[in-house]
């Protein structure tokens, strides 16, 4: 039983690349197990097939054993590297396999080698290998991946021009594309909620016929309404370690709290690159909270953290715009964590541009009147400009921008004061939507948890913080977040009329 749990569980383990990598350095504590220590490790190697993205996928997990050469497994202090001789490797939550993971992502046929280091616990290195070319499932294929968008990929990447053919539920054909050598995936962005397509992929003499994709239907429209007034981030971890582990949280205090805070709405973090973060244990605690925010009308909304601009990871996304609790109540819209670092987009290899991209694609699949709550980096704060970050760009497709203004976490003022924290919002205000290149409404992210090195936000610098926020022309301010939130600073928010 325990060891069932743990493996729906997810913990950080190393990111990799195609080159031998590094992890992100971990606390120099001992692993913990479920079991005995470990003595040895294997590799469990999964083929995953083929990707709308036209990658091929080989799933890794490491697999312990104790000296008596029975499994156990290691919850929390690990420290693996992971690389591959080709493509491109990306770590994986350790609770979403149940132990370190990685998948190797290639778009080229051939030998795949995957070397997988244990640096803690000291196990040593084993090496994986497979062929593509002797993989059976097949090479093109087509997914729906919101109600205004299919997704083909075909593999390996391309070295004659492709040629892609829809055919609608009428039989009517299309010609919708032919691209050039070196592509392996195309977005079909015109396809209309609720029909069937398919579609006839040739390159070359090779011609493929795929089976028909059923689109979903339509998404309710949301609107920039849900992300105003006062808001606050919640999270939770699948670690029953943790102290914000799922089962230890009460949804009738949660609810209770939000009240007297008189929020308007809670953003919930369903997803963590491609891995969902409600497992079926958890849906019914989340459910009571969703559904007790919704009865006393406070929006709740998905909060995704992108790692990559993969089919994989924005179907996670779609999955939080697309849940209903088990009465039915939605979430009513989606905020996208658009960070740099290892732990977010930073293993992109599209780079700076995959920040946008990402939130592009997501809104060709929802459409126009979808709700996206666009989580940024702090330009005035965090001294950011285009070159760095690419704020013109994602506030194209994005309802809201939502800058991360942690005011105490990022500034090395000694003293702060009210008047400070007023002037900081105030220009970190302008400043966004001076780099945003259009009016676009700005719901400020502030802080109330001790991050960085000046502690918590005394209860004057949070109102503060609301007052320049509102009178700059914020629309609202969501803090970070719930855990960390101290009696004093809620009582701020609470007295706090928006």
């Amino acid at each position: 039983m325990i060891r069932s749990l743990f493996a729906a569980l997810a913990v950080l383990v190393a990111q990799t690349t195609a080159q031998p990598a590094p992890s992100p350095s971990i606390t120099p504590d001992t692993p913990v197990y479920v079991g005995n220590p470990a003595a040895r490790f294997t590799v469990e190697s999964r083929i995953e097939g083929f990707d709308p993205d036209g990658n091929a996928r080989l799933l890794l997990i490491a697999r312990f054993f104790d000296a008596m050469s029975q499994p156990t497994t290691i919850l929390a202090n690990s420290d693996f590297d992971w690389s591959a001789n080709r493509g491109r490797v990306q770590w994986q939550n350790r609770m979403r396999y149940g132990s370190p993971a990685a998948i190797v992502l290639v778009d080229t046929e051939g030998p795949v080698v995957a070397r997988i280091h244990a640096n803690e616990p000291a196990l040593g290195t084993v090496t994986v290998r497979t062929d593509t070319r002797s993989w059976p499932q097949p090479r093109v294929v087509a997914a729906a991946l919101g109600p205004h968008m299919v997704q083909i990929g075909w593999f390996p990447r391309a070295v004659q021009a492709v040629r892609i053919v829809r055919v609608d539920g009428r039989d009517v054909r299309r010609v919708m594309a032919t691209l050039p050598p070196g592509t392996s995936t195309f977005r079909d962005a015109s396809v209309r909620p609720g029909g069937h397509y398919r579609y006839v992929v040739t390159q070359g003499a090779h011609v493929s016929k795929l089976p028909a994709v059923a689109v979903p239907a339509p998404l309710v429209p949301t609107g920039d309404a849900f992300a105003s007034g006062k808001g606050m981030w919640l999270y939770w971890s699948v670690n029953p370690l943790d102290d914000n582990y799922y089962a230890k949280l009460d949804p009738s205090a949660i609810v209770d709290q939000a009240v007297k805070a008189r929020l308007h709405y809670v953003e919930l973090r369903t997803t963590y690159g491609a891995q969902w973060l409600i497992p079926p244990a958890a849906k019914p605690t989340i459910d009571a909270i969703i559904d007790g925010l919704a009865a006393h009308g406070i929006v709740p909304i998905g909060w995704a953290v992108p790692r990559e601009v993969t089919f994989e990871d924005l179907s996670a996304s779609m999955r939080s715009i697309e849940y209903r609790t088990a009465s039915g109540t939605p979430l009513r819209g989606i905020a996208l964590d658009l960070e740099r670092g290892d732990d977010f987009m930073g293993g992109d290899p599209n780079g700076l541009d995959a920040l946008w991209m990402y939130e592009k694609y997501l809104r060709e699949a929802v459409g126009p009147r979808y709700l996206i709550v666009a989580t940024v980096e702090d330009p005035f704060f965090e001294h950011l400009d285009e070159s760095m970050y690419p704020f013109r760009e994602i506030a194209r497709y994005a309802s809201v921008l939502q800058p991360m203004a942690y005011w105490r976490m990022m500034t090395r003022h000694a003293d702060f004061s009210p008047a400070l924290i007023r002037t900081m919002m105030e220009r970190d205000y302008t400043t966004l939507l001076a780099d945003a290149g259009r009016s676009i409404p700005i719901s400020i992210g502030g802080q109330t948890t001790a991050v960085g090195r000046n502690g918590y936000p005394p209860a004057d610098e949070i109102t503060a913080s609301l007052e320049a926020s509102k009178a700059a022309g914020a629309i609202g301010e969501c803090f970070f977040d719930w855990d960390g939130t101290q009696p004093y600073q809620w009582n701020a928010i609470a007295n706090f009329d928006w």
